[in-house]
């Protein structure tokens, strides 16, 4: 009798716990699926803010990457095979902008071998620039591009580490030139736009075309500054 009264209260004490146990997991898994939406939740307002940033810069980049030069139109665009920066009618810039893209990432050999075979692609840089991007921090910029390339030819046999050390100043070099050719697009964007506002605020506060013409003019012909290293 007093084995059956043992046998029944481990039974029960058994059952308790098992019932306790199962209690715990179940809160345990309602808990981390909680967890689990709530960070879900936030991936996706994340992902939908990303999303959105991503559209606006996209929207941004449309509207900046057009301008018009004395009635010219010139567009900044991105090549479509493997996205390298273009620039309308600087041939020998699209075409180092395209090498240099698909250099990315490339191991020291292949670097080596593609940039050793670039000093026509280099040299045009100079040579097929359009006026409109003649500005003086430009020139410096190929200049000093130029100056890092020859230096890369004339030590590509020497030790790696020399060989790496100089394929990096091309790099940089290259680089300052791009963010340079960048700055200079966005000047004549927003003077083109300033001169837009100018317009339609004139137009705006009295309708008068001929004060507008003028505050337009005004503000456009600041366009014929920007490329300060043309030949006078």
């Amino acid at each position: 009798m007093k084995n059956l009264k043992y046998t029944l209260g481990m039974l029960i004490f058994l059952g308790l716990a098992v019932s306790s146990c199962v209690d715990e997991a179940s809160k345990k898994a309602e808990a981390e699926a909680q967890q689990a939406e709530m960070e879900l939740k936030a991936e996706m307002r994340k992902d939908s803010i990303e999303a959105e940033k991503t559209a606006r810069l996209e929207r941004e980049m449309v509207a900046n990457n057009r301008t018009t030069i004395n009635g010219i139109s010139y567009v900044r665009s991105m090549d479509n095979e493997v996205k390298a920066l273009q620039i309308s009618g600087w041939d020998g810039f699209n075409s180092l902008s395209i090498e240099m893209k698909k250099l990315e990432g490339a191991d020291m050999m292949t670097m080596k071998s593609t940039l050793t075979s670039l000093a026509k692609t280099i040299a045009a840089v100079k040579t097929t620039r359009p006026e409109w991007m003649m500005t003086e921090e430009i020139s410096e910029d190929i200049k000093d591009l130029e100056k890092e390339y020859n230096e890369f030819l004339k030590e590509k046999n020497a030790k790696e580490k020399e060989v790496i050390e100089n394929m990096e100043e091309i790099n940089e070099a290259y680089a300052d030139l791009v963010e340079e050719i960048n700055e200079t697009f966005d000047k004549y964007v927003k003077i083109n736009r300033k001169a837009n506002e100018e317009y339609n605020e004139e137009m705006q506060d009295d309708g008068d075309t001929d004060d507008a013409i003028e505050e337009y003019n005004e503000e456009i012909k600041k366009l014929d500054k920007v490329a300060d290293d043309r030949k006078k």
